[in-house]
């Protein structure tokens, strides 16, 4: 007869031996009843026996999951972004810029004359140097304009067929952002100018007078050092003294694209 110990021993062996288990328990001579206990036990140690192995394949999964998100975290690296492209407070940082432009120009002499030259390339050239702090600009700007109108034009006592004015404006200027590379551009400034008719044939002295200028346009940044400006700059006639009550320039319009190198400090 099969002893309750060895029956205990075999419960534990590997499921390839149940089989033989259990032909030792029909063998042994038990009762219906104790075999069915005997079999009632072996189910569940087996059970027991099943479950940790199921708990450890859960907790490989979780592990390779963990290392998964860790791969992909170490995939997705922040690099910083290179410093002429951070925004700051408004533009980007502060720099220095000066460039050439060329103009669409509008004079209004003191008599009504008005004086228009829509040719860039033939009415001289514009100049501007400034310096860049965050949303603000202070520049100086020197247009020096000389126009052909083909007819002689006369003011007070002076009369010839070309004008020729050189602007020189001190401006404050303030450059909204307006997207990535774009800036919008309003400036108020102080101008003196000399305005007089050269040329042969003509017979002027030159006039020395004051403006304010105001200043609408838009900024482009096409490169790190590339700076395009677009702006027109509309001046008035600023009486200081008696001796301009009378101006030659009245006021002028003039419409310019800057080729600006911008160097950021």
């Amino acid at each position: 007869m099969m002893t309750l110990e060895r029956i205990v021993m075999n419960l534990v062996l590997p499921k390839q031996k149940i089989i033989y288990v259990l032909k030792e328990i029909y063998q042994s001579g038990l009762s219906k009843l104790e075999c069915k206990i005997i079999l009632l036990s072996l189910l569940m140690i087996q059970v027991l026996l099943g479950s940790p192995h199921k708990i450890f394949a859960q907790t490989e999964k979780s592990s390779t999951s963990l290392k998964t998100e860790s791969s992909l975290v170490e995939i997705r690296r922040a690099y910083r972004e290179p410093s002429f492209l951070k925004q700051g407070s408004g533009l980007r940082w502060q720099g220095v810029f000066f460039g050439v432009g060329f103009r669409h120009l509008r004079f209004t002499l003191g008599n009504g004359t008005e004086v228009v030259s829509n040719q860039p390339d033939l009415n001289g050239i514009g100049f501007q140097i400034g310096l860049l702090q965050e949303k603000l600009t202070y520049e100086y700007e020197r247009q020096v304009s000389i126009i052909d109108t083909g007819k002689t034009l006369s003011f007070q006592n002076d009369s010839g067929t070309r004008l020729e004015s050189i602007q020189n404006t001190l401006l404050f200027s303030w450059y909204p952002r307006l997207m990535r590379d774009l800036h919008g551009q309003l400036g108020v400034g102080l101008q003196s100018s000399r305005t007089g008719f050269v040329g042969s044939g003509s017979s002027s002295g030159v006039h020395s007078e004051t403006a304010i200028q105001l200043n609408l346009g838009g900024v482009y940044f096409a490169t790190r050092n590339l700076m395009l400006s677009l702006r027109i700059s509309q001046s008035w006639h600023l009486p200081l003294s008696r001796s301009e009550s009378n101006p030659m320039l009245k006021n002028s319009q003039i419409q310019t694209l800057f080729l600006n190198y911008y160097y950021p400090l």
